[in-house]
C-alpha cells in the first residue's frame, strides 16, 4: 500500500514573486487583471473566491501582502476544499495556461497550518518569470471589484 503523500498543490507553470509557481486563485486574478477573462469567467471566479474567503482560514502571513513569501499546500485529506478548483482549473485550460498538482509529504518550513492547508517557506526560490501570455498586470483590486459580482 502507497504511503499518504500529505500535501497537495494546484499551481501554474509560472514563477510569481513569492519565487514559487503561482497558485491557481491567483493566476485566475492574473487573468482577470490583465483583461483575458470573459464575464461569466469573472462570475466563476468571484463565486468560488468568496467560497474560499468564507470556508478556509485565511492564513495571517497574508495581512501584510505576504512579505515572508510564504506559499499554501493543502492538507490531502481537503478533498472537499479541492474540488472547489475545478471550475477555476477550467478556466486556466480554456486560456491555455499550464497547471500541475503537486503531492508530496515535505512541502517547505511550515509556518502556519489550520485543518486544510498549511503555510510553508518554500525549501528553494526560483527567479520571477513573465506571465504565459501577453499582458501587463492591472490594479490588485479584486475585492473591490468582486462586490459587483456577487
Amino acid at each position: 500500500m502507497a504511503a499518504m503523500t500529505g500535501f497537495q498543490r494546484f499551481q501554474t507553470k509560472y514563477v510569481g514573486r513569492t519565487g514559487a509557481p503561482v497558485g491557481v486563485l491567483m493566476a485566475v486574478d492574473h487573468l482577470r487583471r490583465t483583461g483575458r477573462l470573459l464575464e461569466k469567467e469573472i462570475t466563476c471566479y468571484a463565486v468560488a473566491n468568496a467560497w474560499f474567503q468564507e470556508n478556509l482560514p485565511n492564513p495571517p502571513f497574508y495581512a501584510d501582502g505576504n512579505s515572508i513569501g510564504a506559499i499554501t499546500w493543502f492538507r490531502e485529506s481537503a478533498d472537499s476544499m479541492t474540488a472547489r478548483l475545478d471550475p477555476l482549473l477550467a478556466i486556466l485550460d480554456a486560456k491555455k495556461v499550464a497547471w500541475e498538482r503537486l503531492s508530496t509529504s515535505d512541502p517547505g518550513r511550515i509556518v502556519y497550518q489550520d485543518l486544510w492547508q498549511v503555510g510553508v517557506l518554500p525549501a528553494f526560490r526560483e527567479p520571477m518569470t513573465p506571465l504565459p501570455y501577453p499582458g501587463k498586470l492591472g490594479a490588485n483590486d479584486w475585492f473591490t471589484v468582486r462586490k459587483s459580482y456577487l
